[in-house]
């Protein structure tokens, strides 16, 4: 008889303990449904540093330095290489900082503040132009945040092709795109990549954008102005790019535009801007961060004086 009361208790502890771990076993699966899962869409890792965390939630960030010249690469002054006739503006760094929601396995959605600062890592100037001399010693080093960014975006595969797509809504707020009129601006991204092997990828990207102003002049001096002929309608730019792994943290990275063109308010003309080129060095710390300098030319006009150096800086923890 105790024989059979033991064997009953045993059986009784059996079951209980394994109706527990199946409703701890049905528990978790029912949360693991909730959560997006951790594995990979892409296998490309610049595609996978833009999509960011693979996080249900996470800091998702990406600053750009934008330098001197070859010749000058701790100047202050940053020539306009797409303009020849047009003055020199100053070196500066920007980026955007937020935070990424991960929606499912390949749904995101972020909303990011933008950082902005001129010369943010020079004490003097050594300059001929007066705009620019007035702009440092107003500006130098400042930083400013301003124009948050709402974005959507999505990282799938057709075919044997890798791709993210994004589209933003930019609320501006920084003063200078203000003092145009500038309200808001809407973006349509587009990056694609093709693995030829192990370690090369050919890849194209392409952004339109659309701008939207609430003003169309301004008073100065109690005289009024236009802002028609400086504010820009939307614009296009695409471009091709090879990019070569050494290992699998380290790439070089050639892009070639293939298109940069604009519309200014109120014009039906499309224009044309000279196409750049960009020879970049990626180094990836992480899934999650990478390091790039970077120089850009055109090639029509490759001098030590008018190619200009960069940093890309991005950032997902």
């Amino acid at each position: 008889m105790k024989k059979l009361i033991s064997s009953l208790i045993v059986l009784s502890m059996t079951q209980a303990i394994a109706v527990e771990n199946r409703s701890t076993q049905e528990i978790s699966q029912k949360n693991s449904k909730n959560k997006p899962s951790k594995e990979e869409v892409l296998d490309n890792p610049t595609l996978k540093t833009l999509s960011g965390s693979l996080n249900t939630y996470s800091l998702y960030s990406s600053f750009t330095y934008r330098g001197a010249s070859v010749s000058e690469p701790f100047g202050a002054e940053r020539p306009n290489i797409r303009n020849a006739d047009e003055v020199p503006g100053l070196v500066d760094a920007s980026g955007v900082v937020g935070i990424k929601w991960r929606l499912s396995k390949s749904d995101n959605l972020s909303l990011q503040m933008g950082l902005y600062s001129t010369t943010p890592f020079h004490s003097s100037i050594e300059t001929k132009n007066s705009r620019n001399e007035r702009d440092f010693d107003e500006n130098a080093g400042r930083v400013d945040a301003d124009d948050p960014v709402l974005s959507y975006f999505k990282t799938y595969y057709i075919g044997n092709f890798q791709n993210i797509s994004f589209l933003k809504y930019q609320h501006a707020t920084r003063g200078i795109y203000r003092d145009f009129g500038l309200r808001n601006a809407f973006s349509f991204s587009q990056a694609s990549a093709y693995r030829l092997n192990k370690a090369f990828y050919i890849a194209a990207s392409m952004t339109y954008e659309n701008f939207q102003y609430d003003k169309t002049s301004t008073e100065i001096q109690g005289r009024e102005f236009s802002l028609i002929p400086n504010q820009t309608d939307d614009t296009l730019r695409a471009n091709l790019s090879a990019e070569l792994y050494f290992k699998q943290n380290l790439s070089v990275r050639y892009i070639m535009d293939l298109a940069s063109i604009y519309r200014m308010r109120r014009q039906s003309e499309i224009e044309q801007r000279d196409l750049q080129q960009t020879l970049a060095m990626t180094y990836f710390y992480s899934r999650d961060i990478s390091i790039a300098p970077n120089i850009r030319f055109i090639w029509d006009d490759i001098r030590d004086d008018r190619t200009n150096i960069g940093l890309t800086l991005n950032m997902n923890i």
